[in-house]
C-alpha cells in the first residue's frame, strides 16, 4: 500500500532521487527511513500560512561565485595595467617546491581514495587538475627565453596539460559511478 503526502507526489524515481516519475516508494506507518523519505517532500510553512517549497543552498553559492567573477575581471584589468613586468621573489624555490607537494599530495589521495572507491576522489582529482593547469601556467610564463621557454613549453604540452585532463577525466568517472 501507498501513502501520500499532502500537495507533493507520492512517486520517485528510485534512479534519481527526483519526484514525480518511477515506482511509488511506500510511506509505512513507524518506519523511520520511509518517514524520512516523506519529511523530505514536505514544503515549508510560511507566516502567512502559504506554503512554499525548500529552497536549495545552492542560490547562495551561485551569487559568491559569480560575484568572485564580477570583482576578479576588472581586477585582472588592473593588475595587467599596473604590475611590473618582472620581479625578484625573495622565496622562489618555496614555492615551486610547494606546489609540486601540492600536486604530489592530491595525485597520492586521489590514488587512494580511486582504491578505496571513495566517491571523493573525484575532489582530489579536480585539485589535481587544477594544479597541474596552473604549474603548467606559471611555468611557461615565468620560464626565460629561449631554451627554457622551449622546455617548458613543451612540459607543459606532453605532460602537465594531458595529466590534468586525465585528471578531471578520473573526476568526472568517479561522479558518474556514484
Amino acid at each position: 500500500m501507498t501513502a501520500t503526502v499532502p500537495d507533493r507526489p507520492a512517486t520517485r524515481d528510485l534512479r534519481t532521487n527526483r519526484p514525480g516519475h518511477g515506482d511509488p516508494i511506500p510511506v509505512g506507518q513507524g518506519d523511520a527511513v520511509d518517514q524520512r523519505i516523506a519529511d523530505d517532500f514536505r514544503a515549508e510553512e510560511r507566516l502567512d500560512g502559504k506554503i512554499r517549497p525548500r529552497r536549495s543552498p545552492g542560490g547562495i553559492a551561485i551569487l559568491v561565485a559569480a560575484g568572485v567573477a564580477t570583482v576578479l575581471l576588472p581586477w585582472s584589468v588592473v593588475l595587467a595595467a599596473t604590475l611590473p613586468s618582472s620581479y625578484d621573489a625573495t622565496h622562489w624555490n618555496l614555492a615551486w617546491v610547494g606546489l609540486d607537494c601540492g600536486i604530489a599530495t592530491t595525485s597520492g589521495l586521489t590514488a587512494y581514495l580511486l582504491h578505496r572507491k571513495d566517491a571523493r576522489a573525484s575532489l582530489t582529482a579536480v585539485a589535481t587538475g587544477t594544479l597541474l593547469l596552473a604549474d603548467a601556467w606559471f611555468d611557461v610564463s615565468t620560464s626565460d627565453p629561449g631554451g627554457g621557454h622551449a622546455l617548458s613549453l613543451a612540459e607543459a604540452l606532453l605532460l602537465e596539460v594531458p595529466l590534468a585532463i586525465c585528471a578531471f577525466v578520473v573526476a568526472g568517472r568517479a561522479l558518474t559511478r556514484r
